[in-house]
């Protein structure tokens, strides 16, 4: 019994020693695995906050190239070199995602990032459209596009052609040729109606006074009817009321008178289409029974001539010393 308990005694003792190896060698390892574990985990924060710093780089750069798209087309060159930046982007799968902390990425970074092609998806329809350019696409190719883009544009500033200013100019000539060709025709009619109611005016107002100087006391009331017929207005009215008593002096005196006139004037400012003022120079030689034979007699008179039923009669006269 000695010798079994000794055994076991020894067998005791050794249980325990080679147990407290095993757990030192597992306690170490434990320490190590939880030393490597910080320190991927530190690794790998550090790559989540760089992959958040060039995601926030990305969003940065697609705004500003927005903001340009609303100033300016957005050439494809630029639409080139944006889109070789986002692919630098650093792959999600270097990065241990079960350390990533969603709660600090913006939404728009919580894509996986095994697909980095689904970050150009995200861009607007109009860099999508403009922007998109073909890997194999060069600089040469890229600037004949833009120039092909902005060739209507450069089209529509184009200064215009001196065929275009000569057709211009000889327009302009021909409008102000017309215009000066209808303004003289116009003033061409306006002058020779002038005129022809100036001779028409004068006429009248030349037979109305030779009318009314020209008398014979043999044909008084003929020469009296004959003044009446070329009057009109309030002088027709005022020689109605002396007629016979015109009459008869011309026939008591013997009368017999021819009146002529020198010359005549229509004034322009009184001149309408109706009416006119007109001065003239007359001269009437005079014979009668108390012994004047044909003795010069001269008158300056003012007489309105004015249109009545289509005729122009002497409507006031006025004989001035």
């Amino acid at each position: 019994m000695s010798g079994g308990a000794r055994q076991n005694v020894a067998d005791t003792k050794l249980v325990p020693v080679s147990e407290n190896d095993d757990t030192v060698q597992t306690a170490a390892e434990m320490r190590s695995l939880a030393d490597q574990a910080e320190a991927e985990a530190a690794e790998a924060e550090a790559l989540a906050a760089a992959a958040r710093a060039r995601a926030r780089a990305i969003q940065l750069r697609r705004d500003a190239g927005l903001a340009e798209a609303k100033a300016q087309p957005v050439t494809e060159a630029v639409a080139q070199e944006a889109v070789v930046e986002e692919a630098e982007v650093t792959p999600a799968d270097s990065v241990p995602t079960e350390v990533q902390d969603t709660s600090e990425i913006a939404p728009e970074d919580t894509e996986p990032a095994d697909k980095p092609e689904d970050v150009e998806t995200e861009e607007s329809p109009d860099e999508a459209i403009e922007g998109t350019a073909e890997p194999g696409t060069s600089d040469t190719e890229a600037s004949a596009i833009d120039d092909a883009e902005e060739k209507p544009e450069r089209s529509r500033l184009r200064r215009p052609r001196w065929s275009t200013i000569a057709a211009t100019a000889a327009i302009v000539v021909i409008l102000a040729a017309l215009s000066g060709s209808v303004y003289m025709v116009l003033d061409h009619r306006h002058a020779t109606e002038q005129r022809r109611r100036v001779a028409e005016f004068a006429a009248a107002a030349k037979q109305g006074v030779v009318t009314l100087t020209s008398l014979d006391f043999d044909h008084a009331k003929e020469g009296v009817q004959s003044v009446i017929d070329v009057s009109t207005g309030s002088f027709k009215d005022d020689f109605l009321k002396m007629a016979d008593d015109f009459t008869k002096v011309v026939q008591e005196s013997k009368v017999i008178s021819q009146g002529t006139v020198q010359a005549e004037a229509v004034d322009l400012n009184t001149m309408t289409d109706n009416s006119a003022v007109v001065l003239v120079a007359s001269t009437s030689e005079v014979t009668n029974a108390a012994g004047a034979k044909q003795d010069p007699r001269k008158y300056r008179l003012i007489v309105t001539v004015a249109r009545d039923g289509g005729q122009l009669k002497l409507s006031k006269v006025e004989f001035l010393p």
